[in-house]
C-alpha cells in the first residue's frame, strides 16, 4: 500500500516546443495508458511555444508555478522531460540551448532526473513513421513509395496534396494524429523514447 502511495505523488512533466509537439505526445501518452499493463506515472505535457523558451521560460515556469503548486499538492515532480525538434539544431544554432546548464539547474531545484528527446528531424518525421495510418485516413488507396521534399513537413504536405488536402501543423493536425498507429511509431522510435518509458513505468 505504501508503495502506491508513494508512486501516486509523483509526477512527470514533458515541456515541448510547439503545438504539433503537443498533440502529438498528449496522443502518445493515451497510447501508452491504454496499452501499458501497469499504472503510469502522471504525467503533464507543457507547450512553451518555441524552443528559444527553453532557455528563457522554463526555469522560470519551473521554479514560480510548478514546483510550488505541487508543494501545495504534495506531489514530487520526478522527472522533467524535454523534447525538441532536432532540425532547429541542425540548420540554425547547434548552442541555440545550453542543455547541460538546464540540466544543472533543474537537479538543483530538487527534481530527480532529467530527459532529453530529440525528435529527428521533426515531428513530422515521426508521423509519418506511420505513413499507412495517415493514408488511411486521407483515403488515399495507395501508398506513395516515395514523397517529395526535403524534411518531413515538406514531405507530409505532399502527402496531403496527393488526396488534394493542406496539412496545417498545430492543434489542426489533431484528428490525424489521433488515428495514428503508436504501436507503430514506438517501435521505429523506441531508442529515443525508453528513458520516458521507464519513467512513466511503461510495462
Amino acid at each position: 500500500m505504501k508503495k502506491n502511495n508513494d508512486c501516486s505523488s509523483k509526477q512527470i512533466i514533458i515541456f515541448v516546443e510547439g503545438d504539433t509537439d503537443e498533440v502529438f505526445f498528449k496522443a502518445l501518452l493515451d497510447y501508452y495508458k491504454s496499452s501499458s499493463q501497469a499504472p503510469l506515472t502522471p504525467c503533464e505535457v507543457i507547450n512553451l511555444k518555441g524552443v528559444t523558451r527553453y532557455t528563457s521560460k522554463l526555469l522560470a515556469k519551473l521554479r514560480n508555478e510548478i514546483l510550488p503548486e505541487a508543494k501545495r499538492k504534495n506531489t514530487s515532480i520526478q522527472t522533467i522531460c524535454c523534447t525538441y525538434d532536432t532540425d532547429v539544431f541542425e540548420v540554425r544554432n547547434p548552442l541555440i540551448v545550453n542543455w547541460d546548464s538546464i540540466r544543472s539547474k533543474i537537479k538543483r531545484m530538487g527534481v530527480e532526473s532529467f530527459i532529453r528527446i530529440g525528435v529527428s528531424s521533426s515531428i513530422e518525421d515521426w508521423i509519418l513513421d506511420d505513413i499507412e495510418g495517415i493514408c488511411t485516413y486521407l483515403k488515399l488507396k495507395l501508398v506513395p513509395k516515395s514523397l517529395k521534399g526535403t524534411n518531413g513537413n515538406a514531405r507530409l504536405c505532399d502527402l496531403y496534396s496527393r488526396a488534394r488536402k493542406i496539412y496545417s501543423k498545430g492543434y489542426s493536425a489533431r484528428e490525424m494524429i489521433s488515428s495514428l498507429n503508436f504501436s507503430v511509431i514506438r517501435d521505429k522510435r523506441l531508442s529515443s523514447l525508453q528513458e520516458l518509458e521507464k519513467a512513466l513505468g511503461v510495462q
